[in-house]
């Protein structure tokens, strides 16, 4: 607003500088010497240059329609020539609105323009006259016509002027509307500064949620704003502490959930080792076999505790290295496959084991076995009702084991893809859902779980870092 009043304090300011009484005068003599100066052109293009001057008008007719061509367009200017011997001769005013006819200048005004006329005779140039009083201007002019001796065009125009007394008054008003929208202006600048800074203070107390809120403020527009703010901020905090209590009851009951699936997986350990102790003693034929099968099971007991310590204490967040064991890892791959085609594989379904090599699997096995259980379980669930599943081992490298569970499902979309690690289901409806606690376990012994289809086959790829002793 200010900015608008300043616009137009300064084009109000120039208007009446434009419309005043001297400026008025200027344009319009200015005007004159111009509309003279085409008449004198006009002429000389009758009477070429090389001809010598005359000094007798022999064709007025001719000087008259050239003087009310080029005064046709002309408002409110009247002209005529003047010549030394004959007088005053050629007048026109085309642009003459009155009712009366108009065929000369007033008698008081001819005396002026005659002695114009022998003056721009004598000087060989523009010469002016003007005469005003406070509300009205006379301004006349006159040029020698060369092509002529003793010969000159005049002109006369009569202007209303604007009185000095209005002009002053209209510069006052507009200097003095300028001067408002100066000073509104900075006002309007010193309180946008104000208002930055405060508005800077309140943005930096308001990061700060350690802190509360301000409720009072120098700016009164920025007072509702605080209280909106304030009524945000306990209203956060009372849900953050929500979502607080409700986070730790989700991971609560995740860490459960968590822990009675591999408990299904730990059961199975126990099962199939308790399940071979047993096989053994039915083979035994000899005391000395029975004395020896004896102290294997005692070892084997040792490792069966060292397993259920291993359970009791089991943490996810950071597994102890107390629950990491040594296994043959194609004696174990196998024990686990022969228990999911008893157990888990449909009837037209086989569970098979392959290792390349005689590796030493020294890891947390009761959470690989977890992993595996449950990606052989998956397969096995939601793979080809006839088909073959194959958990196939090797070594990379010294240090990483690589574990495969390959079946024949035909693979997943590019986009089942990409959420087949993200969503965790106790239940999954679909192949490749469920698994992100299979990755999240195993996560926690830094080994990883990657899938891949070439379209015929999926399979999913444990890499399994080794630990030494």
């Amino acid at each position: 607003m200010a900015i608008a009043f300043v616009a137009i304090a300064v084009i109000g300011f120039s208007f009446a500088l434009s419309q005043s009484a001297q400026q008025t005068v200027d344009n319009r003599q200015l005007h004159l010497f111009e509309t003279c100066g085409a008449i004198q052109s006009e002429i000389q293009q009758l009477f070429p240059n090389e001809e010598e001057t005359q000094t007798r008008v022999n064709n007025p007719e001719l000087f008259q329609q050239q003087l009310t061509r080029v005064l046709s367009s002309q408002e409110g200017i009247e002209g005529g020539l003047w010549h030394l011997d004959s007088g005053f001769f050629g007048y026109t005013f085309p642009s003459y609105r009155g009712s009366d006819i108009k065929r000369d200048t007033p008698e008081t005004e001819r005396t002026l323009l005659a002695a114009l006329s022998l003056r721009a005779i004598e000087q060989g140039g523009l010469v002016e006259s003007v005469q005003r009083d406070n509300n009205m201007a006379v301004l006349a002019v006159a040029c020698p016509i060369t092509t002529h001796e003793g010969l000159s065009a005049w002109l006369i125009q009569r202007s209303s002027l604007v009185p000095t007394a209005s002009t002053i008054t209209n510069v006052i008003l507009f200097a003095l509307l300028a001067i408002g929208g100066v000073v509104m202006y900075l006002k309007s600048l010193a309180f946008e500064r104000r208002w930055y800074l405060e508005r800077d203070k309140l943005v930096k107390q308001g990061d700060d949620e350690t802190q509360p809120v301000p409720v009072t403020s120098n700016i009164n527009e920025v007072q509702p704003l605080l209280m909106l703010l304030y009524q945000a901020r306990q209203k956060n905090i009372n849900l953050e502490q929500t979502i607080a209590a409700l986070e730790a009851k989700l991971a609560r009951t995740s860490d459960l959930s968590a822990v009675a699936r591999i408990a299904a997986s730990f059961a199975k350990e126990l099962s199939k080792r308790l399940e071979q102790t047993k096989n053994n003693f039915l083979a035994l034929s000899t005391e000395q076999q029975r004395i020896d099968q004896l102290n294997h099971v005692a070892a084997e007991l040792d490792r069966i505790n060292t397993l259920v310590v291993c359970y009791e204490n089991l943490d996810l967040a950071a597994p102890s290295s107390q629950g990491y064991e040594r296994e043959n890892l194609a004696d174990w791959l196998d024990h686990i496959a022969n228990y999911h085609q008893d157990r888990t594989a449909k009837d037209t379904q086989t569970i098979t084991a392959v290792c390349t090599e005689q590796l030493a699997l020294h890891s947390h096995l009761l959470l690989i076995r977890f992993a595996l259980d449950t990606l052989i379980g998956h397969a096995a669930t939601f793979g080809p009702d006839r088909g073959e599943i194959l958990i196939k081992a090797g070594s990379t490298d010294d240090k990483t084991i690589t574990v495969e569970v390959i079946d024949e499902h035909n693979g997943l979309s590019a986009q089942q893809e990409r959420r087949v690690f993200r969503d965790d289901d106790v239940l999954p409806e679909a192949y490749g859902q469920g698994l992100k606690l299979v990755r999240d376990t195993l996560a926690i012994i830094h080994a990883t779980v990657s899938y891949e289809s070439d379209g015929e086959n999926s399979r999913f790829i444990l890499q399994i870092p080794m630990t030494s002793e």
